[in-house]
């Protein structure tokens, strides 16, 4: 006889529901009937807590999808299977109900995608599988025909008489080698992508596990597992009733008992559903009774649970009971987890309730953390209203701390929907505040995509700033753009910061750079400014002295000559000579005769014969070969000739010789030019005495085609006189027979006359 069916009764619907989870509870019910089982026994069967199971199905609580499938399994595991209609009507409705909590909603939603992610992954890793397994497999068959072939070869090598036989064979091989080679490279292209997919799926599902993990931290889903359900169930019913003062003790009551978990879910429902004033003063109690942690986790899940009115006064209420961390605490939550809509609206709310900085604290910190797209929707939402400057602040922040890419996609977007003022305030505070690298990547970022204005606009900003900024930009910076910057600096900073961009561009090698920047302050600045530059340089660096040496070697001669003009005009006479000494200084006697031509144009005093005679007095033999050769070059005659007789004129005839060393004849024609000036000269200045003496010299010093030059010009120009010299020259040393002295007998010494007596 079978036992009798008792029936199932369940707990009536709760009182008020909303229509949402009217409709799930009422369909849930009716599958769950179809069990034939009630609530306690179907918990002890499922290892649930009855009065859950009992709060799912009178609509108390909306439960998790996971019991739903649950006793949609256990009905068809009785062969009264739903249909998929039915099955997904219960999902929609179990989707409408957790709508109306958006916690749960976002949790679910969180749920399922990681779910289909998860699939995605196993499906991809099974692919992957499949793939390294025929790749496997080709690369064994590809390392057989390979092997045959080998083999095919060493027989054919062997057995040149059967080679026909072995041809076709050889052949199909080869074939068949060549498509495996072909599957093999498509099968590790393949198992490539795949392994790729894997990688992305992967890294999704990381995703949504950690902002599902958020979400249940904030929530305070984590409880002690053995805590029972029917404690949390008091607790919950106590936070709506209980005052604060029995609320502080009862979190007191469960930190002693260590149920942490339980006393900050007590917090954090408390204040979901209670008063701003009341939650302002649970908050305060609970800090001065010690519980601070609590009051500190209850605060991210008010930003997602109450209202952004709700929010924004009780950061009113916090600053003015002087908890100003709990508002910041908040800021930062609302950072976290607001959407770019409901951010907007609680920075504005903080604004109107007299918290101006928070709300600027709260847009700058989004502006760093939060995507483009979320700031460029929290700026278009602000953009014109009151918080216009606290926005273009937080534009600033951004471009303070955030990459340079987003920076320039972040500039793009703000043109695009005509937010001018916020793009300045951010491409301003990149150029007053970020690297030198960092604004040279800017500015040419701005320019590869089509923002020319924006990165000349950069570009005229980051010049503003200190001279330490200036140095390493003109390093980052291609050379025209470098030199902007010097130029512009040469036309608007103090000569303290010139000198030092001076001595940097020179101690850094960049010679070029500082001897044209030399040359520009020296056109355009005063005689006052120059000397002080010129001070600077000495005080710094390697000194003026060697600063200019440097100068006149990589200026052009027209350059070099502008730049000793310009001195001389001021009146610094020590700079100038040095510069046109290291202009003469060297063996390029054609940039040095450029040189005298410039300045014979301008008509400095350094191309006066006056300067140069005297110049010619100390010069040194080489220093003074090389003047003579540019003056020869340049086509100063008068000059040259100036020269040679201040030189020439009472000097040894060996000094003579010795410039004839180094003009030898037969030379360039600016030697032959400089040698016949003055051979000259010697010939129609000098006496015959030290022309033959001359001659001599010259002969000594192996020159004898310059002797010979030098006699034939002579003989023709003086005659006979001349000839008599240079025998005179010639014989000075030898003893003439027919003379008076050489028959004389000897004088007697003065120990002849004892000699004699002697003998």
């Amino acid at each position: 006889m079978a036992a009798p069916v008792r029936p199932v009764t369940l707990a009536p619907l709760k009182e008020d529901l909303p229509p949402e989870k009217r409709a799930l509870a009422e369909d849930l019910r009716q599958v769950f009937l179809l069990l034939g089982v009630g609530v306690r026994r179907y918990a002890a069967r499922r290892f649930l807590d009855p009065a859950s199971v009992s709060r799912y199905l009178n609509g108390g609580r909306v439960p998790p999808w996971d019991f739903v499938a649950g006793v949609i399994a256990d009905v068809q595991d009785m062969q009264a299977p739903l249909t998929p209609e039915a099955e997904a009507a219960l999902r929609d409705l179990h989707r409408a109900a957790l709508k109306s909590n958006r916690h749960s909603s976002e949790v679910q939603e969180l749920q399922d995608q990681l779910a289909e992610a998860d699939e995605e992954t196993r499906r991809i890793t099974t692919r992957q599988r499949a793939l390294e397994e025929a790749l496997l497999d080709r690369e064994g068959r590809l390392a057989q025909v390979r092997s045959r072939c080998r083999k095919l070869e060493t027989q054919l090598e062997a057995q040149r008489g059967e080679m026909e036989l072995w041809q076709g064979e050889y052949a199909r091989l080869q074939e068949e080698s060549g498509d495996l080679q072909e599957q093999v490279v498509y099968l590790q292209e393949a198992l490539a992508v795949t392994r790729a997919e894997l990688i992305a799926a992967e890294d999704r599902c990381h995703r949504l596990e950690a902002r599902l993990e958020t979400l249940q931290e904030v929530s305070g889903s984590g409880r002690e597992d053995d805590e029972p359900l029917s404690i949390m169930v008091m607790l919950e019913e106590a936070d709506r009733r209980s005052s604060v003062p029995e609320l502080v003790r009862a979190v007191g009551d469960l930190e002693l008992r260590t149920r942490k978990a339980m006393a900050g879910e007590l917090v954090r429902s408390a204040t979901q559903s209670r008063t701003v004033e009341e939650v302002t003063g649970l908050l305060c109690a609970l800090r001065q009774a010690g519980f601070d942690a609590h009051a500190r986790t209850a605060l991210p899940a008010m930003v997602m649970a109450r209202s952004i009115g709700d929010t924004s006064a009780l950061a009113r209420e916090l600053f003015r009971e002087g908890l100003e961390d709990y508002v910041v605490t908040l800021v930062q939550a609302s950072v976290k987890f607001h959407q770019p809509e409901d951010l907007a609206d609680f920075a504005l709310g903080l604004h109107r309730t007299g918290l101006p900085g928070h709300a600027e604290s709260l847009l700058g910190a989004a502006a760093v953390v939060r995507p483009i797209p979320d700031l460029v929707s929290v700026t278009l939402t602000l953009a014109g209203g009151e918080l216009d400057d606290a926005v273009a602040a937080a534009m600033r922040v951004a471009a303070a701390q955030r990459a340079v890419a987003d920076l320039v996609t972040l500039s793009i977007t703000l043109r695009d929907r005509n937010l001018v003022r916020q793009a300045d305030a951010l491409q301003r505070a990149a150029a007053a505040e970020r690297s030198a690298a960092d604004v040279a990547e800017f500015i040419r970022s701005l320019t590869q995509h089509g923002l020319g204005p924006d990165a000349e606009t950069v570009f005229a900003e980051t010049q503003a700033r200190s001279v330490g900024h200036l140095i390493p930009l003109v390093q980052v910076l291609r050379d025209r753009r470098a030199w902007s910057v010097l130029s512009r600096a040469a036309q608007r900073r103090p000569v303290d910061d010139i000198a030092i961009l001076i001595s940097e561009l020179y101690l850094t090698g960049r010679d070029q750079f500082a001897a044209d920047l030399l040359l520009l302050v020296v056109r355009t600045r005063t005689a006052d400014q120059i000397a002080q530059l010129l001070l600077n340089l000495d005080s710094t660096g390697p000194g003026a002295d060697s600063l200019l040496r440097t100068v006149a070697h990589v200026l052009a001669p027209m350059e070099a000559a502008a730049l000793l003009t310009q001195l001389e005009h001021h009146g610094l006479t020590e700079p100038a000579e040095t510069v046109f000494r290291c202009m003469l200084d060297g063996e390029l006697v054609g940039q040095a005769a450029l040189f005298l031509t410039a300045l014979a144009q301008s008509a400095s005093r350094y191309a006066g014969q006056d300067f140069l005679c005297r110049l010619a007095g100390d010069l040194d033999l080489a220093p003074l070969t090389s003047l003579l050769l540019a003056l020869e070059a340049a086509g100063l005659t008068g000059s040259l000739d100036a020269v040679v007789r201040t030189r020439y004129t009472d000097c040894p005839v060996l000094d003579v010789a010795l410039l004839a060393k180094q003009l030898p004849a037969g030379g360039s024609a600016r030697e032959e030019g400089v040698l016949g000036c003055v051979l000259g000269y010697v010939i129609h200045a000098r006496s015959l005495a030290d022309q033959a003496a001359l001659v001599s010299a010259l002969q000594s010093a192996g020159l004898y085609v310059v002797a010979e030059r030098l006699a034939t010009e002579a003989l023709r120009t003086h005659g006979r006189r001349f000839g008599n010299a240079l025998t005179r020259e010639r014989t000075k040393h030898e003893q003439k027979v027919l003379s008076r002295s050489f028959w004389l007998p000897d004088r007697p010494g003065p120990h002849s006359h004892s000699r004699h007596k002697r003998e």
